[in-house]
């Protein structure tokens, strides 16, 4: 089950802080109080993530260039160096 990320609206909460995680099901509707306090709460708006942009498409040249050994599976289901 995925973890849903809330604030309250009108400001941090002694009991809440600045925010809270709740465990949701994807069917089940966001939440319109907070479950300690009772206070209005929002879903926070989920941060993007990063991840690394290849260049340019792996080759075998470029993993030997970067000190890597390059291993080609035989017929016999051992590997060997290219």
């Amino acid at each position: 089950m995925p973890l849903r990320s809330y604030v309250p609206c009108a400001g941090p909460c002694r009991l809440c802080g600045e925010g809270f995680e709740h465990r949701q099901g994807p069917a089940e509707p966001d939440l319109a109080a907070c479950p300690r306090c009772g206070q209005a709460v929002r879903r926070r708006a989920v941060d993007p993530v990063n991840s690394p942009q290849l260049s340019a498409p792996l080759s075998v040249s470029r993993a030997r260039q970067a000190g890597f050994t390059v291993l080609r599976r035989t017929s016999g289901g051992e590997y060997e160096k290219q």
